[in-house]
């Protein structure tokens, strides 16, 4: 895993002051390895804009592309299409020095960044909390109509002619 990894370094120590541009390809052996139920894998482009300063990494980073995901609804897994862009600010300064969420700190010896877990993560935060299937180009909903049928045989039919003998006593002193 590690060498796998070892290509979304960004060697940062030899650059220049200014900006700089960086892209990746997210595929499936990507997602591999990572443990996380909910991304399960896809096809994602990276493209990121690093401007370096003298004692600050300011990187934007956009990702596009589609991403493996069950829905919610048929548990069926589908192709979400996502894009989103993300700032993440990389500072020199001393061990155990604390910060923001998107502020990574770097010791003044260290020369590349490894982005391959801040991009699983951020993928994985800015997924919809909702997650189900697209309708088709005609309205029609896209989710498994055999599971749908299931669940709508399971679910608790409620009217007013249920009757819980267990609530008789406490609407007896309602009246």
């Amino acid at each position: 895993m590690s060498n796998f990894i070892e290509q979304y370094d960004i060697p940062f120590k030899g650059l220049k002051t200014g900006l700089h541009n960086f892209s990746f390809e997210l595929s499936q052996r990507f997602f591999d390895n990572f443990d996380n139920p909910d991304c399960k894998g896809g096809a994602i482009s990276v493209n990121l804009e690093m401007d370096k300063k003298n004692h600050l990494l300011s990187i934007l980073c956009n990702f596009s592309g589609s991403l493996r995901v069950a829905c919610d609804r048929c548990l069926d897994e589908f192709s979400m299409a996502i894009d989103f862009s993300s700032n993440l600010f990389a500072k020199f300064g001393k061990e155990g020095t604390q910060g923001d969420a998107d502020v990574i700190w770097l010791e003044s010896h260290e020369h590349k960044l490894n982005l391959a877990e801040y991009m699983f993560e951020i993928i994985c935060l800015n997924l919809p909390i909702k997650r189900v299937h697209q309708k088709d180009n005609k309205g029609n909903d896209m989710c498994n109509r055999e599971m749908i049928k299931k669940l709508d045989n399971l679910q608790v039919k409620t009217g007013n002619n249920y009757d819980d003998p267990r609530w008789d006593t406490l609407r007896k002193l309602k009246k």
